[in-house]
């Protein structure tokens, strides 16, 4: 009687085949979740790089008008007689709880009417560190009072140092006033993630 020989995979074959497979799924998963953990890392770096330059571009912008006073061609005709309100109105200070020199106040004609304006828009700006925020400053409030609202969401940035300090150089017998700025923050949620930038703008409407 003919006997057919069964031919096909015994079970440590099996065995090894799974494990291998196992393995190979694991590695696979683990190269994904490294995957996506590197991919949210990345955005959340790049979330705080837009943040910190999206404010210093802001304060640069704005604080590059300080002084600026819309009828500077009395001066030529008057030169004794013509002062310009917003000379001078660039002041360094701070909130009470904060580090030293981490708010700046400034003004300019905004409205190009030669006026200091305080109502019913106020010609006052500024900005300031306030409980791990940059602030902008309403209706003209001083550094240590209330009235100033979050130009950044301290829920998911945080910043942890705001310095400033005024510079003055005389270039061909023109005073030129520079504020240096050094801003540093963080993710909340990523702490391990900060961004610092330090930067000086030059006011050539000042003085």
């Amino acid at each position: 009687m003919l006997r057919l020989k069964q031919v096909g995979n015994s079970l440590v074959e099996l065995m090894i085949a799974m494990t291998l497979g196992l393995a190979s799924i694991t590695a696979m998963a683990s190269l994904v979740g490294h995957g996506i953990g590197l991919n949210s890392s990345l955005l959340a770096k790049s979330r705080l790089e837009e943040e910190v330059s999206a404010v210093v571009a802001v304060l640069s912008h704005d604080l590059k008008r300080a002084g600026y006073y819309a009828h500077t061609d009395q001066f030529v005709k008057n030169p004794t007689t013509v002062s310009n309100p917003f000379d001078n109105s660039v002041k360094i200070a701070a909130y009470p709880s904060e580090a030293a020199n981490s708010c700046i106040n400034f003004a300019y004609d905004r409205n190009q009417n030669g006026v200091l304006d305080t109502s019913p828009s106020n010609e006052n700006y500024g900005y300031r560190l306030k409980d791990r925020a940059i602030e902008i400053r309403l209706n003209g409030a001083a550094c240590d009072e209330s009235g100033w609202h979050d130009l950044t969401d301290p829920q998911v940035v945080q910043v942890m140092m705001f310095a400033l300090s005024i510079e003055k150089n005389t270039v061909q017998q023109i005073v030129q006033t520079r504020v240096n700025i050094d801003l540093q923050a963080r993710l909340k949620k990523h702490p391990e993630i900060s961004r610092r930038i330090t930067t000086h703008i030059l006011i050539e409407n000042y003085e």
